[in-house]
């Protein structure tokens, strides 16, 4: 409250138009916690109970500077390929640096302010809780971020480039009130760290460890990097009570057709949409090996079933034995796509899969139903390679505004008809239908933007974000698209002797020990098995059931 009453986010003011009423104000306690799922500080803050204001007279736009995933990724990748020195500057309360540009009133609560009882002020800074608040702060923080000579890309508003005349670029990402500033030089970063503090009050939180959620671990001698959540899926875990469950091999088993059946619903008020949200959000930002799963399970958000909630739960079963998986950057690899999909994969609608990947320690991806029903594997694979040539076109353009530029992006495709379109104009029976926003292939293809070229399906890295694999092939796609354990799960494993032991071993123990009792059962006699504890429950509970 101090520092409210030093910055001025209120005054006095009576109110001089009866159209405004005077929002409710609330204190909100939070308990902040690392990438690690550890408290490590306690917040407190008065909001506005902003969403009873209406668009128009209280305020006109809503948007906060939020960087595309893939921005963020492409920015560490290239950092660790590159020895760029990351550090991590968190901007101490940042709305109330933005003036309010609406006239506002709020109701503060009994005991905020001295002399006891509840007061009407007016806003003069954007209070958290109003709805243009991350709006305001974003112009703000980027009227002072041009005064100190940084250029706004043009392909992601929240990434800048700054030039130093000594030490070289250096990049701000800007995730709302989260700055990430990654340079050549170590000297070139603490100058541009030397000038926000002369602007806002920010905590300098050194080199990068955690960003939003995001476990950040680097080895400069390999010039490798990784990003995980493991405090993400610890909590969501626990949120429905399978932190202890017993850990499955794959998100989805291969043999999995779900669709609406319209029986055994599930009643009002459940929780479905929160058992499927909060790992999609982890399939877009570092676990695209759950893509597939969790793009079918958000199909029957509206019409959600018992089948679909066991399906659920054995994504978090999954996760529960991968906590320490992440996506892995590191080397100096050109930018190489692959694409593929999957015909009528979806059972309700007819409707095709795309799936695609950029670059080895991805970059970007994507597992998503397609729009329209494709009449042939042809169709649904030009369709995808449509999806994935959009993605590569901007994908160049931010990495050019990074200062790497690879010419013409090698993408890889396992449908010889879906080439023979791409890399012809003529027009058949068979392809007359297809809609003219998809030939776009052909033309940048013409052009040298991107190079398809033919992958058989066997070495096809994306066929695990089309459809749902068997373990084997599971472990193969994993690993094939970036996904791997963390480096402290790593080096915990060499330290037992065995670098590929990690920490995500340790909770598949008893899925193995389950498989090999499994496979002991058919040589023990039944009163055994009982006895052995892989009775009816165990066996019911096979993680691939």
């Amino acid at each position: 409250m101090a520092a409210h009453k030093k910055l001025g986010t209120w005054s006095t003011t009576k109110c001089s138009n009866k159209q405004h009423t005077a929002v409710e104000t609330r204190f909100v306690f939070d308990i902040k916690h690392d990438a690690e799922g550890q408290e490590n500080r306690y917040k407190a803050r008065p909001v506005a109970q902003g969403f009873n204001k209406g668009p128009g007279r209280d305020f006109d736009e809503t948007w906060a500077p939020v960087p595309n995933t893939a921005t963020t990724r492409a920015l560490f990748a290239l950092a660790a390929a590159n020895g760029w020195e990351v550090h991590h500057v968190d901007v101490k309360t940042a709305f109330l640096k933005a003036k309010m540009d609406k006239e506002m009133y709020i109701k503060l609560l009994e005991g905020v302010e001295w002399g006891g009882l509840a007061v009407v002020r007016r806003l003069n800074l954007a209070l958290y809780g109003t709805k243009q608040a991350g709006r305001l702060w974003g112009i703000t923080l980027n009227d002072e971020l041009k005064q100190m000579g940084a250029t706004r890309s043009t392909v992601d508003p929240c990434l800048y480039e700054w030039n130093h005349p000594v030490h070289g670029r250096v990049f701000i990402l800007v995730y709302v009130d989260d700055l990430i500033v990654a340079g050549e030089r170590f000297a070139g970063v603490e100058a541009m760290k030397g000038g926000v503090p002369a602007k806002f009050e920010v905590r300098d939180m050194g080199e990068v460890k955690d960003f939003i959620g995001m476990k950040v671990m680097r080895d400069k001698k390999t010039k490798k990097l990784t990003l995980s959540d493991p405090g993400h899926i610890m909590a969501l875990l626990q949120a429905f009570g399978m932190d202890s469950c017993t850990p499955n091999k794959t998100a989805m088993a291969s043999g999995v057709k779900l669709s609406r059946t319209g029986e055994n619903l599930l009643p009002e008020g459940n929780r479905y949409a929160e058992l499927v949200g909060s790992p999609l959000y982890l399939s877009t930002t570092t676990r695209p090996d759950i893509a597939i799963a969790v793009g079918v399970l958000s199909r029957f958000m509206s019409c959600s079933e018992q089948d679909h909630v066991r399906a659920a739960k054995s994504v978090l079963r999954y996760l529960r034995g991968t906590t320490r998986l992440g996506v892995m950057h590191g080397g100096n690899e050109a930018l190489q796509g692959y694409v593929d999909a999957n015909w009528v994969g979806d059972i309700d609608g007819r409707r095709s899969t795309t799936g695609f990947t950029l670059n080895g320690g991805p970059i970007s991806w994507e597992s998503k139903r397609q729009s329209t029903v494709a009449t042939s594997t042809a169709d649904a694979e030009y369709v995808a390679a449509a999806m994935a040539t959009k993605e590569e076109l901007w994908l160049r353009k931010l990495l050019l505004a990074l200062g790497v530029d690879g010419g013409a992006v090698p993408m890889g495709e396992d449908n010889q008809s879906c080439l023979a379109l791409a890399n012809n104009p003529e027009a058949t029976g068979r392809t007359k239908h297809v809609d003219v926003a998809y030939h776009m292939v052909r033309d940048y293809q013409a052009r040298g933007d991107v190079a398809f070229y033919f992958l058989p399906s066997a070495e096809m890295p994306t066929d695990g974000l089309t459809k749902p694999l068997p373990p084997p092939a599971f472990t193969a796609f994993r690993a094939a698209v970036g996904v791997g354990e963390d480096l402290g799960a790593v080096a915990r494993g060499a330290e037992l002797g065995d670098p590929t032991l990690g920490e995500c071993r340790d909770a598949m123990a008893p899925v193995e020990a389950a498989s090999g009792a499994a496979r002991e059962s058919r040589q023990r006699p039944p009163s055994t098995l009982l006895r052995a504890g892989v009775g009816r429950g165990r066996l019911r509970y096979h993680p691939l059931a």
